[in-house]
């Protein structure tokens, strides 16, 4: 992604982040938006932002060959090792250590893509692409595959099987990302080293989509054999041409992984990586991280703060943006919520301000309808405090609110119901009776909450009951952000010819106008354009469905001896085998476990 206004500030030459930023303070030039990384939703990881100065994440040094990286994998599973068909953030970490995508991002902050399963592409006209395989390929040395060379079949076999969505013989709606493969017309192998894909109509979105963290190209015999075994999680079901091989994995969740010495894109500076899942609670986490036992830690803000001031400058801190914004829905099809005074009403009586200083002791980013990591295709800071429910000033906010409640008379309502998720309670003690309280002093109405698991909100979506007669609208963690550029999904949610359209249904002719023209657009800053203005457009009806609130900020802790490079917004494990090592002559290497 290119350079662009982001909600990170500029580093300045303490290198330490502006903490006032996060609240939506005076906007500033920052860091590429894909510049600062993911972690999984609901991780209790909340601290200031900061990063030492001359920290390893920047400091420029020489990277030096051997040692096991060791993880923590507490409270993180796997379901199902076929990654055609695989969608949870621990399934694309561990494709992309062990797997190549047909080509993947090399740097995300750059959005700079490099050939990986495919040496080199190219794109003689708008319906054509022509991959070239990369030559002397070996997939890892496990039956039934054993170590073959790579062939052009293997990518057309990958291409095929995700465009047809089909497991077993019948179709599988695991296949996720089928849509993102209609486009494609024919796929075939021309030469050896060659595919030739063409398209039914223009695809500006194909190569992202092939780069993206679970379009890993899979051995068509491993998929014959394992195809109808995939959920039954064993390491030998995994394999791959990547830099490390899963060589053992546990029924606890403790598995490794070791490096493929014949990795065809390099050689890989780690000789392996240990992953645990044995530490029942953050004492037991804090006690293995100070042993030396894992190399990275996610701790809450107090043992973060502890750790700070009695290791010192022996560890060091980086921050990364959460995967899931927090926003919620409602149907705006129908009444009440078709009613835009009611819905804006909402829309602007929320403090955002006074939630992520709640919630997240102020370390979190307001976040618009494209959030904060794809902020390269939105709008600047500068520009989002200026629309209604980001202002600076919540008076004024709060002021329009209680007009236009009155307007739409919502008194009339009467008790209003806000539903939000288990899970999202149970991570932030406190939340539901805040947000209550809030709109019940700001608008007058009772705003009774109802804690339920995700699986009746998602029903309740699917069904269109946030709205459509109900006085019910819900908040909690919203999808992932699972891509760079943001315009696909644009169109998705909000286009009113769109599969998810039926979700939200609030239609705005402008918005179809700039969707569709968006995800025909081949030229990438041209799509940049209409992204921001479908934002604007979007915020200016109050999220259209979708009003968005923030996005959290996770801190990390990690030893001075390992060394982390590009820190992305995205899943970037296929790019650790040559931006990730230790370095065995830091002092804090000494008394390191063997």
């Amino acid at each position: 992604m290119s350079q662009a206004d982001t909600y990170w500030a500029r580093r300045s030459g303490s290198g330490r982040f502006s903490r006032r930023r996060f609240v939506g303070g005076a906007a500033v030039a920052g860091l590429g938006a894909a510049g600062l990384g993911l972690v999984g939703c609901g991780d209790d990881n909340k601290g200031t932002g900061a990063a030492p100065a001359g920290s390893p994440t920047t400091a420029a040094a020489t990277p030096k060959k051997g040692g096991i990286q060791r993880w923590d994998w507490t409270n993180s599973t796997f379901e199902t090792f076929d990654f055609d068909r695989g969608y949870s953030f621990p399934v694309g970490n561990l494709a992309g250590l062990t797997n190549l995508g047909i080509v993947h991002y090399k740097s995300f902050e750059k959005a700079e893509l490099e050939g990986a399963f495919a040496e080199k592409w190219e794109q003689p006209d708008a319906s054509t692409l022509v991959l070239k395989l990369r030559p002397n390929m070996p997939w890892h040395d496990k039956p039934p595959v054993n170590g073959r060379i790579a062939r052009a079949e293997d990518i057309k076999f990958f291409i095929d099987r995700n465009k047809a969505g089909r497991a077993g013989g019948v179709d599988d709606p695991l296949f996720v990302r089928k849509a993102e493969f209609a486009s494609v017309d024919t796929v075939t192998v021309t030469d050896p080293g060659t595919v030739t894909v063409k398209f039914s109509k223009p695809n500006p979105f194909f190569l992202t989509t092939l780069a993206g963290p679970w379009a890993k190209v899979q051995a068509p015999e491993a998929v014959a054999a394992f195809e109808k075994d995939y959920a039954s999680i064993r390491a030998e079901h995994v394999i791959g041409t990547g830099a490390y091989v899963l060589t053992e994995l546990k029924t606890a969740g403790s598995f490794k992984l070791r490096r493929f010495d014949r990795f065809a894109m390099g050689d890989p500076l780690l000789d392996g990586h240990d992953f645990f899942e044995q530490f029942p609670d953050y004492p037991a986490l804090q006690t293995a991280f100070e042993r030396k036992q894992i190399d990275i830690f996610f701790p809450n803000v107090e043992i973060m703060n502890d750790l700070l001031k009695r290791l010192g400058k022996q560890i060091y801190k980086f921050s990364n943006f959460a995967f899931n914004p927090l926003a919620g829905t409602y149907y705006g099809g129908a009444a009440p919520w078709n009613n835009r005074n009611l819905i804006g009403a909402i829309f602007r009586s929320i403090d955002r301000r006074a939630l992520i200083q709640q919630l997240y002791q102020g370390n979190a980013a307001l976040s618009g309808n494209i959030p904060p990591p794809q902020s390269a295709f939105g709008l600047s800071d500068k520009e989002l405090i200026t629309f209604p429910g980001y202002l600076e000033d919540h008076t004024k906010d709060l002021a329009e609110a209680k007009k236009m409640w009155e307007a739409g008379a919502g008194q009339a309502l009467g008790d209003v119901v806000i539903d939000l998720p288990d899970a999202f309670v149970g991570s932030y003690p406190g939340v539901g009776p805040s947000i209550a309280k809030m709109l019940r002093d700001n608008l007058g109405n009772a705003f009774n909450v109802k804690v339920e698991p995700y699986s009746t909100i998602v029903d309740k979506l699917v069904k269109q009951k946030y709205g459509n007669g109900s006085n019910n609208i819900w908040y909690g963690w919203i999808a992932n952000i699972a891509k760079l550029e943001p315009t696909l999904d644009l169109w998705r949610q909000y286009n009113s010819t769109a599969p998810q359209f039926s979700q939200t249904g609030v239609k705005i002719d402008k918005v179809d106008e700039l969707t569709g023209k968006a995800i025909l657009e081949l030229d990438a800053g041209k799509r940049k354009q209409y992204d921001i203005e479908i934002n604007k457009e979007l915020l200016n009806a109050y999220g259209a469905g979708v009003p968005y609130i923030s996005l959290e900020v996770s801190d990390r802790l990690a030893w001075n001896y390992y060394k982390v490079g590009e820190i992305a917004a995205f899943t970037n494990t296929h790019t650790f085998w040559n931006t990730r090592w230790i370095d065995q002559t830091d002092p804090t290497w000494q008394g390191r476990p063997a």
